[in-house]
């Protein structure tokens, strides 16, 4: 009989050919899955109609009888591969990867499943029952999914079911062993499985070894970084084997991650029936993810001429509910068309490797855009303070500008009145001149004197009018500079109003200066004789006037220093009053947290008060309710040698007569203490005692 053809995809184990019986058992095989099918046919005809003939079912229990000696050769066969495992694995690997591919014996997967991963030579399955009695951050996640795994399982169905339980337990186990994975929802569908074909501690076992060598940790890590390495390169094999479909496709915006990321993390499990499911899996524990690529491609393959034709919305309905039920009576053809599959693994090597640059390139250009929009944020920050100190300098600089025109509006009229005062100045030095003028005149002539002096005091006169209006003007002009020097005492036209004070101070200095040299000169000696005794009294009135304005100048110039003393003052007083505010605020700030202390404290205070009323309130409750002396060391040995239900001992207590006295009156004899129980050291040895 000649060898069973050997799909293209599949990898070679080696050069050794097969034995006469290992062709005859992979015939046989064969065989019986050709019945098997044959017979879910004809079941499914009879069923569906009722006109079938003799000969028909003759046939069908032939078919039978030949199905139960195939499977007892598989029971033969299998039970062989289980005993003789190191020997199959080394020396007949082909074999049982075409034994695997043609599906396991449902009571073998169990055992099988767990030598192909080598379950039992974990250590950590001693661990499985202290990793149950520890609590898992992932408890509540758990709990919640654990419903929706397998909800129409008859294992699984139930909140309280086993199945349920047991699988709460692996999933918690895991999430105990590897926390950086711990749960996610996709791997309790695999731990389902598991457990419908082995105990907890071994589905535990097994799925920790699918994690560990199975790459199967990576697709369920945070990232799920190999997930987008997986759907990376069947994107790859979907291009270079199915052209036209992956043009569709993407024409459709029908991404390869929509329809492909559930076959990857369940390894088809929530996309086929348990039957094709396990089947699938069955190749998955020996192939490894290899083959959810080929099955991947086979489904494409079988379904390429009805998705070209719809839209994005069709093709998913599609996906969801034709074809998971497209080979549940035939999956022998699914994994036919899978193992045909072209599968190249050092492609896909090189496709890791792009993927790998790929990805370094993104965190790169993730790392770049993350700094520049930090320093980003920073400029705005910079920006935004920027534009605050240019506005504020641009508040400032309009006020300089306004301040500064207020101040040479102000230096312009001070400039005027100055010039009056010039003006006024120059007017009197002339009348100065024509007055000297005069005296040489009526030195001249001695007759004119009388009236010279009368026109002198007259002159006098009008030389004090306008002194005193000089003074008033002198005074205002100080005070508008005083006035001044308070509002912008840093300003830079601070000099000029000070030089202009002190020339108007120099300028009726030399006024007053003139004047007294002008009446020295009259009133000398030779001029004057003994006839000028008038004159002279106007002099002395003269030098009166001029030493009580130098008075004057003397405590205007003092009351600028007591001014300027009491406005820094001011300003001290000021800056210990906010300091004194800031601590009154800081104080009252720490009241605040005092007060809602205290009430804090307050009302635990009330709340202790409360507990402790009710408590003395159920004390008094129940010691009321029971008798007097229960509960007594000391009473309640005494309460034999007295009826206590005599009316006048109940009377008596009731009175508040102490026991003591009650046990003498009664004649009932008594410790040296007075009581008919004591001894040395009693705490109750009392005459007073309740």
């Amino acid at each position: 009989m000649d060898s069973p053809e050997v799909p293209a995809g599949a990898p070679r184990a080696g050069p050794e050919p097969l034995s006469p019986d290992e062709r005859e058992l992979l015939a046989k095989l064969e065989e019986q899955n050709r019945l098997l099918e044959a017979d879910s046919k004809s079941m499914r005809s009879v069923n569906g109609s009722r006109r079938n003939s003799g000969s028909s079912l003759v046939s069908s229990s032939s078919a039978s009888s030949n199905l139960s000696h195939l499977e007892e050769d598989t029971w033969i066969l299998w039970g062989r591969i289980v005993n003789e495992w190191d020997e199959w694995r080394k020396k007949k690997e082909k074999l049982l990867k075409e034994l695997i591919r043609k599906g396991i014996p449902h009571h073998f997967r169990a055992i099988v499943w767990q030598l192909l991963c080598s379950a039992a030579e974990l250590p950590l399955k001693a661990q499985y029952s202290e990793l149950l009695r520890m609590s898992s951050p992932c408890e509540r996640l758990i709990r919640r999914d654990i419903a929706r795994t397998y909800p129409e399982h008859e294992f699984f169905r139930g909140q309280d079911s086993l199945g349920q339980e047991v699988l709460f337990n692996v999933m918690k186990a895991y999430s105990l062993v590897d926390r950086e994975v711990g749960y996610c929802q996709g791997s309790a569908f695999i731990v389902g499985l598991l457990l419908m074909q082995m105990p907890e501690e071994e589905a535990f076992s097994v799925f920790v070894r699918l994690m560990q060598e199975y790459r199967l940790r990576e697709l369920f890590k945070p990232s799920m970084a190999e997930l987008g390495l997986c759907i990376y390169q069947f994107e790859f094999l979907l291009q270079e084997q199915l052209p036209e479909l992956n043009v569709h496709f993407r024409s459709q915006s029908f991404l390869t991650s929509m329809y492909a990321s559930s076959w990857f993390l369940t390894l088809f499990l929530t996309t086929f029936p348990l039957p094709v499911a396990t089947r699938v899996f069955d190749i998955f524990m020996y192939e490894g993810l290899e083959i959810v690529f080929r099955v991947g491609m086979a489904l494409l393959q079988f379904n390429q001429a009805e998705l070209v034709q719809l839209d994005m919305e069709g093709m998913s309905q599609y996906f969801q509910k034709v074809i998971p039920h497209q080979f549940d009576s035939c999956p022998d053809k699914l994994i036919l068309r899978a193992c045909q599959v072209k599968y190249n693994p050092r492609k896909m090597k090189r496709l890791e490797k792009e993927y790998a640059a790929l990805k370094s390139k993104e965190m790169e250009e993730q790392i770049e855009i993350k700094r520049l929009r930090s320093e980003n944020r920073l400029l705005k920050q910079r920006i935004e303070t920027l534009e605050k100190e240019s506005a504020a300098l641009a508040d400032r600089l309009i006020q300089g500008q306004v301040t500064r025109a207020q101040e040479a509006e102000e230096n312009d009229v001070i400039r005027r009145e100055l010039a009056l005062v010039r003006q006024r100045c120059s007017s009197a030095t002339e009348s100065l001149r024509r007055a000297q003028s005069t005296i040489r005149e009526l030195q001249g002539n001695p007759r004119l004197s009388e009236e010279f002096v009368a026109h002198l005091e007259t002159e006098l006169e009008r030389s004090r009018l306008r002194e005193s209006e000089t003074l008033g003007a002198l005074k205002e002009m100080q005070d508008k500079v005083l006035d001044m020097e308070k509002r912008q005492p840093l300003l830079p036209d601070d000099s000029s109003v000070v030089r202009l004070q002190e020339e108007l101070q120099e300028l009726a200095l030399r006024d007053i200066g003139d004047i007294g040299d002008t009446w020295q000169v009259s009133l000398s000696p030779q001029v004057c004789g003994g006839r000028w005794q008038e004159p002279r009294a106007l002099h002395e009135a003269v030098l009166g006037v001029q030493l009580r304005e130098s008075q004057a100048q003397a405590e205007l110039r003092a009351l600028r220093q007591r001014v300027l003393h009491l406005e820094t003052q001011g300003r001290i007083q000021r800056s210990v009053l906010g300091r004194a505010e800031q601590a009154c605020a800081g104080l009252r700030e720490q009241l605040r947290a005092a007060a809602a202390q205290s009430q804090g404290l307050q009302a635990q205070l009330s709340e202790s008060h409360r507990k402790h009323a009710e408590a003395q309130c159920k004390s008094k409750e129940e010691v009321m309710a029971s008798p007097w002396w229960q509960g007594c060391p000391w009473v309640s040995p005494c309460v034999p040698m007295v009826s206590l239900r005599c009316p006048w001992v109940s009377l008596w207590v009731s009175l508040g007569v102490p026991m003591v006295s009650l046990w003498v009156s009664l004649g009932v004899p008594v410790g040296v203490s007075g009581c008919p129980r004591a001894v040395p050291g009693c705490p109750q040895v009392s005459l007073g005692c309740p």
